[in-house]
Parts: structure tokens; C-alpha cells; sequence
């Protein structure tokens, strides 16, 4: 990849992440993995709508100004956290399985 290529990719936020410019927003998509995991939905949804509302609070960092789309984006971070909640449950199973 070029620098030219590079560049804009590098400028967004500042180089910040979303996590970086929304205040406990990793803790709360975490929370909403946790929650799908174990079929908690109408939490979820509800902890999902929070974020979204968060999101949109910090629509001049973010660039997100509508809670639609800030709660499209959450939903993809929390489904990306659930499979990631799943994938280490299987992988303690397995090791479980494995020592006995």
C-alpha cells in the first residue's frame, strides 16, 4: 500500500478508534455480546439503544449524527463481541474436554 493509499485511513478521528472518542463504549458492546450470548435480547436491545444515544452525543468526534445509524454500527460491534464471547466459551469447553 502506498502512502498516498495510507493517508485517509490514517486521518479519521485523529487516528482514534470509536472506542477511543465514546466514553465506555467497549465495556458496553461487551456487555451487549455477553447478553446475546445468553439470550438476554430485550437487555441488549435496550443497552444497544444507550450506546446508540452515546454515539450520537459525540456526533462531532464521530461523525455519526443520526441514532439509526449509531445503532446500526453498535449492532455490528456487539454481534462481532458475541461471536468473540462464543468462540473463547468453545475454546474453554475444549480445553476442559481435553483434560479430563
Amino acid at each position: 500500500m502506498t502512502e498516498e493509499a495510507s493517508a485517509p485511513a490514517d486521518s479519521w478521528a485523529g487516528g482514534k478508534t470509536l472506542y477511543d472518542l465514546v466514553p465506555m463504549l467497549e465495556h458496553m458492546i461487551d456487555l451487549i455480546g455477553t447478553d446475546l450470548v445468553v439470550e438476554h435480547f430485550r437487555l441488549a436491545r435496550d443497552t444497544a439503544e444507550g450506546a446508540a444515544s452515546m454515539i450520537v452525543e459525540q456526533a462531532e468526534a464521530t461523525g455519526i449524527h443520526d441514532e439509526a445509524t449509531a445503532l446500526l454500527v453498535v449492532r455490528t460491534l456487539a454481534e462481532s463481541a458475541a461471536r468473540r464471547e462464543r468462540a473463547e466459551d468453545a475454546e474453554c469447553e475444549s480445553a476442559k474436554a481435553s483434560a479430563t
